[in-house]
């Protein structure tokens, strides 16, 4: 639930700037694209009990915000981008790098270093597999095949969007933080 709530508030976020209001201009392929901080986030904080919560946001998200703009289904392309950040864990794991919990840990939920590398590699993954099933269903945002620049567009958007959640969230929860360790 909180991954679909979090999640939700993001693309209610983005939307009403990117889509809605017209200020970013080009929102197909966002070069900010806050929702990929909840994919990031859930996940290497509740691990893959948050997947289907992200997964109806993904698809909640472009079908009642910005019904008209798709003319695709997402089925796919949503689980693409959900499970970009698993696939991130998974290749991680393989190459000997599993996520823990502790400072020894090869990676660890608290370093914000390691979960700048999740969001690297499943925001790659996430922008190569969905421009490739986008190219191959012939339903690309632009009148080309997947090219290199959208392909960009899309991991540049994932990563800045990520950067600015976690940056708001840290200032936003660090009071917060502060004030429950003076408690104990």
């Amino acid at each position: 639930m909180t991954g679909f709530v979090f999640s939700s508030v993001l693309w209610i976020i983005w939307s009403f700037f990117s889509v809605q209001s017209g200020i970013i201009p080009n929102w197909m392929g966002s070069l900010l694209y806050l929702p990929h901080a909840a994919r990031v986030l859930m996940v290497v904080y509740f691990g893959w009990r948050s997947i289907p919560g992200l997964y109806l946001a993904e698809l909640w998200g472009p079908y009642y915000l910005a019904e008209d703009a798709y003319n695709f289904a997402l089925w796919i392309p949503s689980a693409i981008s959900v499970l970009s950040v698993p696939a991130a864990l998974i290749v991680l794991r393989f190459f000997g790098f599993p996520l823990g919990r502790t400072i020894q840990s090869p990676l660890n939920k608290r370093n914000y270093k390691h979960i700048g590398l999740i969001t690297m590699i499943s925001a790659f993954f996430n922008a190569l597999m969905v421009n490739v099933y986008l190219s191959q269903i012939h339903a690309n945002f632009e009148p080309v095949e997947a090219d290199i620049n959208q392909v960009l567009r899309f991991f540049i958007g994932d990563m800045l969007g990520v950067l600015v959640i976690f940056i708001f969230l840290s200032i936003f929860l660090k009071p917060i933080l502060r004030q429950s360790k003076s408690n104990f």
